[in-house]
């Protein structure tokens, strides 16, 4: 069997050919990445651009942070589960 096609599609916006494929999300990303962050022309411009940068390493390194706590507390769990029977009403 196939995969289908969501109704109403007309094939375009699935399309996975390179030939016909719709813009690719790297080159989507580049054209907002430069519209948001032209060259750089002086230095209020490269204050900003640091500053942004600034900000973003912040929010990634909280977000890393968070997702290494919820891998550890999945860890946890999986190792609990691997204690219990799987026939019993717990592991249900």
């Amino acid at each position: 069997r196939g995969r289908r096609q969501p109704e109403g599609s007309q094939g375009s916006q699935y399309d996975t050919d390179p030939a016909t494929a719709p813009e690719s999300a790297d080159e989507r990303d580049s054209e907002q990445w430069h519209r948001l962050y032209p060259p750089i022309s002086s230095p209020g411009t490269r204050q900003r651009y640091k500053a942004d940068f600034g900000q973003e390493l912040r929010r990634y390194k909280e977000l890393c942070a968070h997702m290494d706590g919820l891998n550890e507390r999945l860890a946890q769990l999986a190792a609990q589960l691997d204690q219990v029977p799987e026939d019993s009403a717990q592991y249900q």
